[in-house]
């Protein structure tokens, strides 16, 4: 049995990206601090938990980025992933085991669901804790806007309307974890880097973990780029011809064309008005405060900083000038991962026709 597990559950567009890169770039060296990052739930982004444990249509996507859309497929998946788990922690013999999957917060919306989850990792370890960040909904949900489109979104994102939505309502979302793994068992972050453990995520999280980041950890930056406005219109337009999804399965003439999109990007991102805002703001006032005496103590009900919001204008127009210009710029991208494969590739059959001369 483990002695300590840490399940990070997001929330979306806190950092989670970079944790979850640091985990599997540094998954050796962490483990010989005695800090062991499985590969069962998925290698960098474990989006497996959140597949076992979801029963409704917000999971049917990531399944199919897992490749586990047949139903017997994922009956089988199912079946075995609990056992599966169970080993390779088993395995590893470390006292710390930890856990990160940021669609846990925003796709598992019901008890049955968090408590199926609850079922299978409490009996790993002596202690279970659960680890979510959260930062105020109005910047939730701009950086939600890129991150819909980066996933195949055609249409525009609606700001929430609805004061019990639970990607929003953090105060509905996280009594299911607190009913789950009980409340003292549930801890809260504000994602402020003024305020984070060396303003940053990754060192946060691992001071919770009560380990601080040694020299042979490496922390890659820039691991999830912003796309300005213009890029983002693109990009839209875009997925109405090469659509994320195929057959329900990735397409795989999509590529990362995120990423490539994301190395032109310069200018303004996107533009929302301040009373939008200001508005979504207002929505979650009383959830948010609840949150913040329940979880984090404070009497006077405050869980984020007082925001200004100000209008800003939409970026450069989508012209089809600017359209050319971006689609060259994606077919140069694209050329230089060509030729760099086939220059690799002569590389290696020099490398062989020198091995079988010598023989």
């Amino acid at each position: 049995m483990a002695k300590e597990l840490y399940l990070h559950i997001g929330t979306e567009k806190t950092g989670s990206t970079a944790l979850q890169a640091v985990s599997d770039i540094n998954r050796e060296a962490l483990f010989k601090h005695g800090i062991f990052y499985p590969k069962t739930p998925g290698e960098r982004n474990q989006v497996r938990l959140t597949v076992f444990a979801g029963d409704g249509p917000d999971t049917r996507n990531l399944r199919k980025l897992v490749g586990l859309v047949p139903d017997n497929a994922y009956k089988k998946f199912k079946a075995h992933f609990a056992d599966e788990l169970r080993a390779e922690i088993r395995d590893s013999e470390c006292s710390r085991i930890f856990l990160s999957n940021e669609h846990l917060s925003s796709r598992l919306i019901s008890a049955q669901e968090v408590t199926r989850l609850a079922a299978i990792l409490r009996p790993l370890a002596d202690k279970v804790k659960v680890v979510v960040y959260l930062r105020p909904q109005s910047e939730l949900f701009l950086s939600s806007y890129s991150t819909a489109i980066k996933a195949g979104r055609i249409k525009a994102l609606e700001p929430p309307t609805d004061i019990l939505d639970p990607r929003y309502n953090y105060e509905k979302n996280l009594s299911l974890w607190a009913d789950a793994f009980d409340e003292a068992n549930v801890i809260v972050r504000i994602y402020d880097r003024n305020i984070l453990v060396g303003g940053d995520v990754v060192k946060d999280f691992f001071s919770i973990m009560g380990y601080e980041p040694s020299s042979d950890i490496t922390i890659p930056t820039d691991v999830n780029s912003r796309l300005d406005y213009v890029a983002l219109r693109f990009l839209q337009e875009f997925n109405r011809h090469v659509p994320l999804f195929v057959k329900e399965r990735v397409n795989p003439e999509r590529g990362d064309v995120a990423n490539a999109l994301a190395k032109k990007s310069m200018t303004s991102a996107l533009g929302v008005p301040a009373s939008t805002l200001r508005d979504i703001a207002k929505l979650y006032e009383k959830s948010n405060a609840e949150i913040a005496r329940r979880f984090l103590g404070r009497s006077d009900g405050k869980l984020f900083e007082d925001l200004k919001y100000f209008d800003s204008p939409d970026g450069e127009v989508l012209t089809v000038e600017k359209a050319v210009e971006i689609s060259a710029h994606l077919w140069r991208w694209k050329q230089r991962q060509y030729s760099k494969v086939k220059r690799e590739f002569a590389a290696l059959q020099e490398k062989m026709t020198s091995i079988q001369r010598r023989r």
